[in-house]
């Protein structure tokens, strides 16, 4: 993942011209502590608003935040509000509004959500979604021609709202092949012929179905072939299915790849789909391998969804995410627990022991060997600086974590360090749920930490027999002895 990252860091600046339907997000925040006399329904009581952009002006907000130089191609309403809000938002974060065709027919699409207790209890449309006029057409007609040079990224973010027509998407299409640019379309509605000729199509796994409605394909058949089918109807180079809390399928014509999802806590899934499509425009244009695209967009997704609102992630943010999924040494135990929590899904056996680990002697390999024996997945523990200090005294640790996590990682036995700062893990074996505990059999069973938790959660506890007159205390004490 290291390579991925820098790859994304020396990228430079990507052109991007994102067209769809823009939309503002607005929301009232407050508490419920009654329900109304007039009606069975519950009592607001407002205590803030705050606004997102939605629809194609997040995405290009987040194809901003990532770097990437935007164009954004939009219809919003001459002088309603949401549009002056819009337009003020999009100033205030650098994306240029040039592209912005104000209409006096129709009104800025809004979605005004109520929240209490960080729960939607309502969502107020405001929009119109009948196609565009002749003069807002030939606006946006010119537009595209303007903004749509050689080499640019295209992101069509369809949201059914009256602006991608079948007759402004045939402009697109045909403005992108003639000037080499990369179209990837995020889509909506009932007609998907009108998307032909794109090169990557990402549904979700709702639109999917849809498509497969649309040109009657047999429902009971995989995702896999009928998206082969569909790659071949559409004449695309792919299809990206997002499948929400199982991950993201890629097919082909001759390829199908499956990342599963980073398993995070989920306070809001608006705009997940913006963010995907506009890593995914990163990843294609710096020539990421496709692969490497969708753990970009993947670990993306993971990092929106943890976020209440609407919300459009740096690349720095990114980046400490991704680290967290490459290192095979752990200071957080929330980047160890997302990818335990993938192993398990794979039915892998996950075993835990720990100890200091201050001068690694052949009791210690001894110990860590047999453990692994007794599962798939080996965890080590190590205890941080502070916390062996209290356990042992002021004169240890001898060497630092990072010097005993290292020499530990180099062993192939180890699959996983992770530090934690407690006089025992039994947190850490709480909140990392291993299969199997080990300890040295100096230990009785009833006395090892964690021992409560693995009772109750069904997980076995293992004493491996220790090698005698092997101990770190005996070699400090030989040492110092040594050198009187």
């Amino acid at each position: 993942m290291k390579n991925l990252i820098n790859k994304v860091k020396l990228s430079g600046e990507k052109k991007v011209l994102v067209i769809g339907d823009v939309m503002l997000d607005e929301y009232l925040f407050g508490d419920v502590s009654r329900i109304s006399p007039e009606a069975p329904v519950p009592v607001l009581k407002e205590k803030k608003r705050e606004w997102s952009l939605g629809g194609a002006a997040n995405v290009a907000l987040n194809c901003k935040k990532i770097g990437m130089k935007v164009e954004l191609i939009g219809v919003v309403g001459k002088n309603d509000y949401a549009s002056k809000k819009l337009l003020s938002m999009l100033s205030e974060n650098g994306v240029s509004t040039s592209g912005i065709v104000q209409s006096f027919r129709r009104v800025t699409t809004c979605k005004k959500r109520a929240m209490a207790n960080s729960q939607q209890l309502l969502r107020i449309d405001t929009e119109d979604i009948f196609p565009l006029v002749e003069e807002e057409f030939l606006d946006i007609e010119k537009k595209i021609s303007d903004f749509l040079q050689p080499g640019v990224v295209v992101l069509i973010s369809d949201y059914a709202k009256g602006v991608l027509t079948t007759t402004v998407l045939k402009k697109i299409i045909d403005c992108a092949n003639k000037n080499d640019c990369l179209v990837i379309v995020d889509p909506k509605g009932k007609d998907f012929e009108k998307y032909k000729n794109v090169n990557y199509l990402k549904p979700n796994y709702k639109e999917f179905c849809q498509i497969l409605d649309f040109y009657r394909l047999p429902l009971n058949d995989s995702i896999i072939k009928n998206g082969k089918k569909i790659c071949e109807l559409l004449c695309l180079n792919g299809l990206i299915i997002t499948l929400g809390e199982k991950g993201i399928q890629f097919v082909s014509k001759t390829d199908d790849i499956f990342v599963p999802a980073c398993k995070r806590e989920v306070f809001d899934l608006t705009g997940a789909g913006d963010t995907v499509i506009s890593f995914l425009a990163l990843g294609l244009s710096i020539k990421l391998p496709i692969n490497d695209c969708l753990k970009l967009a993947n670990y993306a997704a993971s990092v929106v969804i943890s976020h209440l609102k609407t919300y459009a992630v740096g690349l720095d943010e990114i980046f400490e995410y991704m680290a967290g999924f490459d290192e095979k040494i752990f200071y957080n135990w929330f980047f160890l627990k997302n990818k335990l929590d993938y192993f398990k899904k794979k039915q892998k056996k996950i075993v835990f022991t720990n100890g200091c680990f201050d001068l690694l002697h052949s009791g210690h390999l001894h110990v860590l060997n047999e453990a692994k024996k007794k599962g798939d997945i080996l965890i080590v523990g190590i205890n941080t600086d502070d916390s062996v200090k209290r356990f042992k005294g002021n004169s240890r640790p001898i060497k630092s974590f990072q010097e005993r996590a290292k020499i530990l990682a180099a062993m192939e036995v180890v699959d996983f360090i992770v530090s934690f700062d407690q006089d025992t893990p039994a947190e850490l074996i709480e909140y990392l749920m291993p299969d199997v505990l080990v300890k040295g059999a100096d230990y009785q069973k009833e006395k090892v930490a964690g021992y409560d938790f693995m009772i109750k959660s069904g997980g076995k506890i293992h004493l491996v027999d220790l090698q005698k007159g092997l101990s770190t205390s005996a070699l400090v004490f030989a040492a110092k002895k040594a050198t009187c």
